[in-house]
């Protein structure tokens, strides 16, 4: 293989970037050895998948070089388990864009704004779903495990009950990590200490802090203190213009999916490596689906307030992380309501 091989340039690109992503989660985390060795795990996992997918792709080239469009679908496909029959009726004909693709499609990441978080969230409202009807007690505990749908389909856990994942071992490891490094739960009383800020504070009560600031004339500085470092600053004052850009439009009630629907994750998780029992689980899980019943009358509604509060959570991270945040969750949320649970299981407007 020369240098001026493409597939080789094209490796070698894949890694570079990887390289300065790792970088930066070097210099973000400094502070944290453990979560930068996390990160550039899956970053070191995600890369060898793209080489392995260009390689393929790259199988699909003529003898000019130019790849042949049909030939390098039909072995993404066939390396993803579909059979021939599958792939003649996915290849017969011209596939219409998704939401997403429509939205997104033409964006440049490096310039997502504001106005586009806007447009992505309200194009869910083309999305039909079933008309609200009240639940009986077995209706209701399906609903509140469908809260947890949009990170569920992200994550590809179980939506059929309580449990996240097959009960083996490798997989009670996996929620121990997802809960200790991205939550620090350790143990029950974490576990309990993260569910009471969801439920009661979250991002809900940053927006309505950093809304009290701006109604009063404040400035960003305002909502610093003592305990915070540079960075936390930086986070701190991109959350308030963010919720300056949206003051007149959005208030603290259009958060509140994003912190009950991680709360109900949460839940989950934290049933399944045993931190808290079933008959607790499902009482959070009731706690959390009456709240999602006030704010909420759709899954468009809620799926909509959870994309707004995950981009107040991604807003210092920049434009590029936002869109594929945005772009991540409206994948997910198309899915739930066009061919997954969300399509066929109408909202709960109350308990029968």
């Amino acid at each position: 293989m020369t240098d001026n091989d493409p597939l080789q340039m094209q490796i070698q690109m894949i890694r570079a970037q990887a390289e300065t992503q790792k970088n930066m989660f070097r210099q973000m985390y400094a502070s944290d050895p453990g979560m930068v060795e996390h990160l550039c795990s899956q970053l070191d996992q995600t890369t060898e998948m793209q080489i392995q997918m260009i390689t393929q792709m790259m199988g699909a080239a003529g003898p000019d070089g130019v790849v042949d469009p049909d030939a390098q679908a039909r072995m993404v496909l066939e390396q993803l388990g579909y059979g021939e029959e599958e792939m003649g009726q996915l290849l017969g004909g011209e596939q219409e864009d998704t939401i997403t693709e429509e939205v997104l499609g033409d964006i440049v990441p490096a310039e997502f704004g504001y106005g586009d978080i806007v447009t992505a969230i309200s194009s869910l409202a083309s999305l039909s779903e079933e008309h609200p009807a009240p639940a009986d007690p077995e209706r209701m505990r399906r609903f509140e495990v469908l809260l947890t749908g949009i990170i569920s389909v992200l994550n590809d856990h179980k939506l059929d009950g309580l449990d996240v994942e097959p009960r083996d071992q490798d997989s009670r490891d996996l929620v121990l990590s997802i809960l200790s490094d991205y939550w620090g739960v350790e143990d029950r009383d974490d576990l309990i200490g993260v569910l009471r800020y969801l439920i009661v504070e979250g991002h809900t009560k940053d927006y309505m802090n950093a809304l009290e600031v701006k109604s009063a004339s404040g400035t960003a500085e305002d909502l610093h203190t003592e305990d915070m470092d540079d960075e936390d600053r930086a986070v701190s004052d991109a959350r308030f213009a963010f919720t300056e850009a949206y003051a007149g439009q959005f208030g603290p009630a259009m958060l509140r999916g994003w912190d009950l629907g991680r709360a109900a994750n949460v839940t989950r998780w934290g049933y399944f490596v045993g931190f808290i029992d079933e008959e607790e689980a499902w009482g959070i899980l009731d706690q959390i689906a009456d709240g999602c019943m006030e704010f909420f009358d759709s899954w468009t509604s809620y799926a909509q307030s959870y994309m707004f509060g995950s981009m107040f959570w991604k807003c210092p991270f920049g434009p590029e992380a936002c869109y594929e945040n945005i772009a991540g969750l409206m994948i997910s949320v198309e899915h739930l309501l066009t061919e997954g649970p969300w399509k066929d299981f109408a909202w709960v407007s109350g308990r029968s």
